[in-house]
């Protein structure tokens, strides 16, 4: 076993880019009544990247209007705060995934694909169920960020060490075997690092319901079934498929039903062409 420790993750979050934690500190700004646009402006220009890409986001075909704006005043006021959260968050998780995972054989693309897919099933699962949307989408967003951190931990200690998709094996017992940690794991361990609330932090730690299945929050439940749609949208990742079985038994236990599913499959399917067409542009 190549057993990645505590402290490997504290040096691993250095790397890290800093968008994913000025979108959790956006989150909690966005909660709070008293919060303002200049809060929300002073918060998001700490990361001059994260606010060159906002800024691009809101100035493509699905915001356009007559004039470019090229401060983030003027982007919050043409796309509103709710927005902007959504435009930070996509940035973000662009940023996490931005190249490669050697460790799990994942393009960057790929993951920010089914992240960002997994964010809008649960804005989408949250209308219908009566949950928070913006705490919802961020579940989705940053569901896989532990196979992040786990590659980097790997890299930087010239750990051999890759999954085999066409082995079959369950992510989680194959990271537990090598590692000595599994990906959900080391996501609780940052997001709590970063004081994301704790419902975030616990949902996707619980995300696979791999242990006690009933004991866990709606919160959980409904991001496994996110998991579950990713898949049926053409983004699976490897080795997740077998955490996606109980599908049925998980809906019925949330008040969903098929004709829901397919609403939200198709749903996604649209606002994704939409959003990776703005980024493309």
């Amino acid at each position: 076993m190549s057993e990645i420790t505590p402290e490997d993750l504290k040096s691993a979050a250095q790397d890290l880019p800093p968008s994913p934690q000025v979108f959790g500190k956006l989150g909690k700004l966005l909660r709070d009544p008293g919060t303002d646009l200049s809060d929300i402006a002073d918060l998001v220009n700490t990361d001059s990247s994260l606010t060159a890409r906002v800024l691009r986001l809101s100035n493509s075909a699905a915001f356009a209007q007559d004039l470019a704006i090229d401060n983030l005043d003027d982007a919050i006021n043409r796309v509103g705060f709710r927005e902007v959260f959504r435009l930070v968050g996509l940035a973000a998780a662009s940023d996490l995934f931005a190249t490669r995972n050697q460790t799990y054989g994942i393009e960057g693309s790929t993951l920010w694909e089914n992240s960002l897919s997994c964010g809008l099933v649960m804005e989408d699962l949250a209308r219908k169920t009566g949950h928070d949307e913006q705490e919802f989408y961020t579940l989705g967003l940053l569901r896989s960020m532990g196979k992040l951190v786990i590659d980097v931990c790997a890299t930087s200690k010239s750990m051999d060490q890759r999954y085999e998709s066409e082995s079959g094996e369950p992510i989680l017992a194959w990271e537990e075997k090598v590692f000595g940690i599994t990906n959900p794991s080391v996501a609780d361990f940052l997001l709590s690092t970063w004081n994301f609330p704790e419902e975030t932090v616990n949902s996707i730690q619980l995300q696979y319901l791999d242990k006690d299945a009933e004991s866990a929050p709606q919160s959980a439940l409904l991001l496994n079934v996110a998991g579950a749609l990713a898949e049926r949208v053409n983004l699976a990742l490897p080795g997740e498929s077998a955490y996606w079985d109980s599908l049925e038994s998980r809906c019925g236990s949330l008040g969903l039903n098929e004709s829901d599913l397919d609403d939200t499959v198709e749903s996604v399917k649209e606002r994704l062409e939409e959003v990776l067409a703005s980024v493309a542009g």
